[in-house]
């Protein structure tokens, strides 16, 4: 059942694109834009409620050793809630203040790709956050990532946002290959993908562990030295920064941290690094600033 609350959002974006693009009128396309990607933001955040109040989890056979699985903790319980919470107010603020041309001989349209793109990523953070082992992990890590490039290059027709999207997308995807070298040690060491058994982990796989999911903690939510992705990610329009680069896809890297951190404080050099790390990310913000 808990798969419904990912499911729903990232099937319901291709369906929203259709919409915005085929209803006729400039003004009614936008006020039903606005009306669908709120409801499905909305059914998102009910039934993230439901399952959190249920205790729902799900899991998905993909072969003998590989097992998708996704599950409520209190951690995640929050995000899967905030996460809809917010798109819900930037979704309804897209639909009526930005548009979409497919050249400058076209008049300018209500968003559609820009709605169902935000849509996606709603999905996508959901499975995230519900992620109960590192394949499924990786999935969303690469979701959330890919409709992050599309995003900031919403505007296509500047040649300037398609390098800021190509610069961010390249640099994320550096970072996150911390996070398959984090897999590969997880499996190596415990012969099994999922969390319940990263507790199994010791040696230097546990400290491979660490270091790559450090790394992809670090990409993703632009500290030092990954920093500049996020100056490029400005680039995209006002409510991509908002929702991707301000409030929730920049947070994964907490989250992965906040979700690992018994084994991740199992290492002891993993405190000092990660209090470094953001001491100089916050000094360096601040004298750029």
């Amino acid at each position: 059942m808990l798969w419904l609350v990912p499911l729903f959002p990232l099937l319901a974006a291709p369906g929203m694109y259709w919409l915005g693009k085929h209803w006729p009128g400039k003004d009614s396309g936008r006020v039903v834009l606005s009306l669908a990607g709120a409801a499905v933001a909305v059914v998102t955040l009910l039934l993230a409620s439901v399952a959190l109040m249920g205790d729902w989890d799900g899991a998905y056979r993909w072969s003998s050793q590989i097992v998708l699985s996704v599950g409520m903790t209190p951690a995640s319980g929050v995000f899967a809630i905030v996460v809809p919470l917010i798109a819900t107010l930037i979704i309804v603020y897209s639909a009526y203040h930005e548009s979409e041309s497919l050249s400058e001989r076209v008049p300018t349209r209500p968003p559609a790709r820009l709605i169902a793109l935000l849509t996606a990523f709603v999905g996508a953070m959901e499975l995230l956050v519900l992620a109960e082992d590192l394949v499924t992990l990786l999935i969303a890590w690469e979701l959330v990532g890919a409709c992050s490039w599309a995003l900031i290059a919403h505007e296509w027709q500047e040649s300037d946002n398609l390098r800021d999207a190509a610069w961010a997308f390249l640099v994320t995807r550096f970072g996150d290959l911390g996070l398959y070298i984090a897999a590969a040690a997880a499996f190596a060491g415990t012969g099994s993908f999922a969390f319940a058994e990263l507790s199994q982990l010791d040696g230097w796989q546990l400290h491979v562990f660490v270091a790559g999911a450090v790394l992809a903690a670090a990409a993703k939510s632009a500290q030092l030295p990954f920093s500049p992705w996020l100056f490029a990610a400005m680039s995209g329009p006002t409510p991509v920064s908002a929702l991707l680069h301000a409030a929730t896809m920049v947070a994964a890297g907490i989250y992965l941290v906040i979700r690992l951190h018994a084994e991740m404080a199992a290492v002891a050099w993993f405190g000092p690094l990660a209090i470094t790390l953001g001491l100089a990310t916050a000094l360096a913000g601040g004298v750029v600033a």
